[in-house]
């Protein structure tokens, strides 16, 4: 029997873990070079359309799978009457449908974080921690979100993700355990500069400057 389960582990072996589709380089710069970058650089600004528009709390996103229904809770005193607790908040917002990447965009807040979703035809969704930073191309997406000073209560994270073959797909992510991402801009289709904190016990953070740049892997 054992023999019989080691062969088909040589036949069928174990998955592994799909590898990240970028590579993602972190050198030092100066605060000087930052704000020069800041200066010389414009946010992209996306092609978007919309689609779609808020009735009486409830957004219906259409998608080839069927519509998908959102509809916001609001806490008031009768809710709470009923057991229903502030952190049950929940508003929807449609921030449009990105032409480039089709995908609907939807600014979500919950009662003290909020999320963007990102959702496409097929009715899949991803989910971004902060607002969208298009790059210039429109071939890429990045997002930060601070979470250390607030305990946990987010993802302390940053994203990125990539337009491959019509298919807008996460390509790298990181969730680092001693930093936070503060600000974060493109400087061109393969550079970001990144403000970040640094945090120790009992200390405020320790600002630093940082340019990422990301090669494809696949």
């Amino acid at each position: 029997m054992h023999y019989l389960f080691f062969l088909l582990l040589s036949v069928f072996p174990t998955p592994r873990a799909a590898p990240p589709a970028a590579v993602v380089r972190f050198s030092p710069i100066s605060a000087a070079a930052y704000a020069q970058g800041r200066r010389q650089t414009r946010p992209a600004v996306a092609p978007v359309t919309f689609l779609v528009r808020k009735r009486n709390g409830q957004l219906i996103i259409p998608t080839n799978k069927g519509p998908q229904v959102y509809r916001d809770v609001v806490v008031d005193e009768a809710s709470i009457r009923r057991g229903i607790g502030d952190e049950a908040t929940t508003t929807y917002t449609y921030r449009g449908f990105l032409t480039r990447f089709q995908r609907h965009v939807v600014e979500v807040n919950f009662y003290e974080t909020s999320e963007w979703w990102l959702i496409g035809n097929d009715g899949r969704r991803l989910t971004l921690y902060g607002p969208p930073q298009y790059s210039p191309d429109q071939q890429s997406i990045a997002t930060i979100c601070p979470g250390l000073e607030y305990s946990g209560g987010q993802p302390n994270a940053l994203q990125l993700f990539r337009l491959q073959d019509g298919m807008l797909r996460k390509a790298w992510e990181l969730r680092p355990e001693n930093w936070e991402p503060a600000e974060i801009f493109w400087l061109n289709n393969n550079t970001l500069y990144l403000k970040r904190e640094t945090w120790t016990v009992g200390a405020n953070g320790n600002v630093s400057y940082w340019k990422m740049s990301f090669q494809q892997t696949d």
